[in-house]
């Protein structure tokens, strides 16, 4: 675009400016339908402990929400907040080790956090992670992911705890954090759904069928392995 072209973008009214943008991803940003809606969405505190959970209907198959899940090396994908993420040498008893680091900022405070967990897959399919106190800002916590078939949706639901071990302004910081857990657990569903769609289409797509790696729960998208990307 010429200088005279950005110029007279720039001198255009907010309202102008807005309504071009809008027109743009109209009609340049493809339009995905969700069938997602949360038949569960609750964030409670008490005695400093957080206690989240979240469960919905989504369109994808379990395997295509399984493979999102366990794909720890990119689990920065499902969360705004975390800024970096590795998977730690295995634990003695087998359990992986995932390192994340997560930037928290709310109307009241901002901090880096960092956080351990063992994380492992259970006989069921389901996900278990549990926080390690000793290499992480928290005193203690527990997670928990239960994928239920449904035809080709699966019903979700995450259950955890969370004791945040550094300081937290009473009341209305509190309240906050509540809030910043709700929206952060929204986005997270939302990106399990967008990740785990696009690779059950493109399976389609491409007449590939799923291809079992490490357990007949876990079946990886694709013979290539490839995982779609929010980035």
């Amino acid at each position: 675009m010429s200088r005279s072209r950005w110029l007279q973008l720039i001198s255009l009214t907010p309202a102008s400016r807005r309504a071009l943008v809008t027109l743009f991803l109209v009609l340049i940003v493809p339009s995905t339908a969700f069938a997602f809606d949360f038949t569960d969405a609750d964030v409670t505190e008490e005695n400093g402990i957080f206690y989240i959970r979240f469960s919905a209907v989504i369109e994808a198959h379990p395997d295509y929400i399984r493979y999102v899940l366990n794909d720890s090396a990119h689990i920065y994908r499902l969360s705004p907040s975390i800024i970096e993420s590795e998977v730690l040498p295995a634990s003695r008893t087998g359990d992986r080790q995932v390192r994340t680091r997560l930037l928290n900022c709310t109307t009241v405070f901002c901090k880096e956090i960092e956080r351990v967990d063992f994380v492992r897959m259970l006989p069921s399919g389901d996900f278990e992670a549990e926080i390690v106190p000793s290499l992480s800002e928290f005193k203690s916590g527990k997670a928990s992911w239960k994928i239920v078939p449904m035809d080709d949706y699966s019903y979700v639901t995450y259950e955890a705890f969370l004791e945040p071990d550094f300081f937290i302004p009473p009341m209305l910081g509190t309240q906050v954090v509540i809030q910043v857990l709700r929206d952060e657990f929204t986005t997270t569903f939302i990106r399990i759904e967008k990740i785990a769609r696009i690779n059950q289409k493109r399976d389609r797509d491409t007449s590939l069928v799923l291809t079992d790696r490490t357990s007949r729960y876990l079946k990886v998208p694709c013979a290539a392995q490839a995982s779609a990307s929010l980035q």
